[in-house]
């Protein structure tokens, strides 16, 4: 709407609508499975609004600015009225072009912090903006979509503190939630081993006289000839079923393991390949003394890394992660229906089909290398399917998964007695290739033992 209304009318507007109590006070933020495509007025994902939103946005010219009321259709052809209110009216699937200052009834007032994709910034009478997304961890700049003059515009790098966006004043805007968005589902994989946070995958393991070293990935499927300490001070001789994943959603790879008084621990990733000299405890009760064969990643689909294992009689059990660091370690829940892991070793994790879930893999003693699909329920199917079309992983150890070589599919690595380390390549259907592939230009990985 036109920026030429008076101050003193936009103060008096808001008291009004503050007052009739127009501003719904529950958002409906609950991540649920994603629609291909909303419906009118329905729920709608963060994704496919900014999809929305940045339709308009490649057509460009032809959409002209107006405030005459004229419409523009969205992909399906309902039209929307071309000015800044009507440009968020369409990105969020309304059945109506809805002006700013209806635009708070159908959503709630949010904290500027908590801005997410498809969020709008308001201005009541004079101008809205659709928020995009933060660029950089600090949420001191962001990038938006708008429509207040020709033509539709994505503006990046805008500081939060700005004095103006989009030429109105920032003090004057509102941070708003959609009363029907929905967050998207992020498909739960295994976390990716990055230690130095370069996007490549990385190996540690452990040597024979504690220390714990990582080997750079370079990204094609080989590491470094080169080991660095994980660890400034102290060492891992101690700790045993080591795994590496971000156990408190801080975006940096952890490692935790196990002390032989069944203590959980973690020591937390400072992101520059090295993790924290002192181990936290991750339980709140109970202990992992009898649990063996750990695993890392989020098979119960919520986000937050879980941690599984096995019991001395077979049992397979999973324990929820917080997210904060923590797994609720007051019982462990089955994740098979029927059947133990008791003849199983070398197990991993990862999405070896490609479905989205978390599966499981593991070695039989006649060398079968098998595959327990998951899921995403924090449970896996009861019988293990074959991964390789051709061989045997009989003289395989220390299993290790992640996709090492960048194709998006995940693979295995292991050892050889002699000291080789090998990768099998995920082929994404629950499958890797029938041979190994060295990963190592030089050197061996005889003395390394406990790969994460």
């Amino acid at each position: 709407m036109s920026s030429k209304v008076s101050k003193l009318v936009r103060i008096a507007l808001a008291a009004s609508i503050a007052a009739s109590g127009a501003i719904a006070t529950t958002a409906f933020t609950t991540t649920v499975a994603q629609a291909a495509t909303s419906t009118v007025d329905g729920q709608i994902t963060r994704s496919e609004i900014i999809a929305r939103a940045d339709y308009w946005y490649q057509i460009g010219a032809p959409i002209t600015y107006t405030t005459t009321g004229e419409t523009y259709p969205d992909s399906s052809g309902r039209g929307y009225r071309k000015d800044c209110s009507g440009y968020v009216s369409m990105a969020w699937h309304l059945s109506d072009s809805l002006d700013t200052t209806r635009l708070p009834n159908v959503a709630t007032e949010i904290p500027r912090s908590q801005l997410k994709p498809g969020d709008i910034l308001n201005s009541l009478v004079d101008h809205v903006i659709l928020f995009d997304k933060w660029d950089d961890a600090a949420h001191t700049t962001f990038s938006y979509y708008s429509f207040g003059s020709n033509p539709v515009k994505h503006k990046t790098g805008i500081s939060i503190n700005a004095p103006l966006f989009d030429s109105h004043p920032n003090s004057d805007y509102k941070a708003l939630r959609y009363n029907k968005v929905i967050d998207d589902v992020v498909a739960p994989t295994a976390s990716r081993v990055d230690f130095n946070g370069d996007g490549k995958t990385d190996i540690a393991g452990k040597l024979t006289d504690g220390q714990l070293l990582q080997w750079a990935g370079n990204g094609n499927g080989t590491i470094s000839s080169s080991g660095y300490s994980l660890v400034p001070s102290g060492n891992f001789g101690a700790v045993s079923d080591l795994v590496a994943a971000d156990f408190n959603n801080d975006g940096k790879t952890d490692v935790a393991g196990k002390l032989s008084d069944g203590q959980l621990l973690m020591w937390a990733g400072n992101g520059n390949g090295t993790v924290s000299a002192s181990g936290y405890s991750m339980l709140t009760s109970g202990s992992f003394g009898s649990v063996s064969g750990l695993l890392a990643a989020d098979f119960n689909g919520d986000g937050k890394v879980d941690i599984a294992g096995k019991l001395t009689d077979g049992q397979l059990l999973m324990w929820p992660g917080n997210g904060n660091g923590t797994i609720n370690g007051a019982a462990g829940n089955s994740m098979v229906s029927s059947g133990n892991f008791g003849s199983v070793s070398d197990m991993v994790a990862g999405d070896f089909n490609n479905d989205g879930k978390v599966d499981i893999a593991g070695k039989l003693s006649d060398g079968q290398l098998l595959q327990w699909a998951g899921n995403g329920n924090g449970t896996v199917s009861s019988s293990g399917y074959s991964m390789l079309t051709s061989g045997s992983f009989g003289a395989v150890s220390d299993l290790v998964a992640g996709d090492f070589n960048n194709d998006g599919k995940v693979d295995i690595a292991g050892k050889l007695s002699d000291g080789q380390l090998l990768q099998w390549a995920g082929n994404g259907n629950g499958t890797v290739s029938s041979s190994g592939y060295s990963m190592l230009s030089s050197g061996s990985f005889g003395a390394v033992s406990g790969l994460l």
